[in-house]
């Protein structure tokens, strides 16, 4: 019986103490903190040339990647400036298919896939407004620009006549529009967030070995990458 009050007043003081924090974490002018969650790549293929032809029946399999961040949080009123930090590792796979050049059908070996790894630093500063702002919890909705550089980007054939695999040899760079749904329950907070990609890149390759264009391919994808992402932070 005593070590159920003993437990019992335990609870009672942690309640009293959080209660007192609560309104300390959402009424701060500046709050930091950190979140890691999962984000999905969802490519847009315009085209994909090979040798000065274009590819058919393109199709995107979209994976689960994953993505950290740190973030600064700068509080007016109901809303607030969030410039943040972010690690992102994406996947895809995308397949298509080589044109019929003759009326025979040729069965599976028309149809191709490759595996898309993108790896990227991004910063994303974000305007948010909080929709409901309580001691307790809050509802908020953000959208800005997000500037990433993409460091890695490795391409993966199936192709049956080569061993290849291709890193791309165009811009690094992305801008892109986001936009979310944020959810926070005193310190912990869930985010929904979509990218709009702005820019269209097209990708020129080269083998991933030797950094040199394969002499007998030229490939150029011309793409252009959304992505949608949940994550759970803490703040501070």
């Amino acid at each position: 019986m005593v070590r159920w009050l003993h437990i019992c007043l335990l609870l009672l003081v942690v309640s009293s103490v959080t209660a007192q924090e609560l309104p300390q974490v959402h009424n701060k002018v500046f709050n930091f903190g950190a979140t890691a969650g999962f984000s999905s790549a969802l490519p847009i293929i315009n085209s994909i040339t090979i040798n000065d032809i274009k590819m058919e029946d393109i199709e995107v399999l979209n994976k689960v990647g994953y993505t950290a961040s740190v973030f600064g949080r700068i509080n007016i009123s109901n809303f607030f400036i969030q410039p943040s930090f972010s690690w992102t590792h994406s996947y895809a796979n995308i397949a298509f298919s080589l044109p019929q050049i003759s009326e025979e059908p040729s069965g599976d070996i028309s149809r191709q896939e490759m595996d898309i790894k993108i790896k990227s630093l991004e910063v994303p500063v974000l305007i948010g407004w909080n929709v409901i702002k309580e001691e307790e919890y809050a509802l908020s909705i953000t959208a800005g620009p997000k500037f990433k550089y993409n460091y890695h980007v490795s391409y993966a054939p199936k192709m049956s006549n080569t061993t290849h695999d291709f890193i791309n040899d165009s811009s690094p760079y992305d801008i892109s529009i986001a936009a979310g749904v944020g959810v926070s329950i005193w310190r912990l907070f869930f985010n929904f967030v979509y990218e709009f990609g702005l820019n269209q890149v097209e990708s020129d390759f080269k083998d991933k070995q030797t950094h040199l264009p394969l002499p007998e391919a030229n490939i150029t994808i011309d793409k252009r990458i959304n992505v949608l992402s949940f994550s759970i932070g803490f703040l501070f």
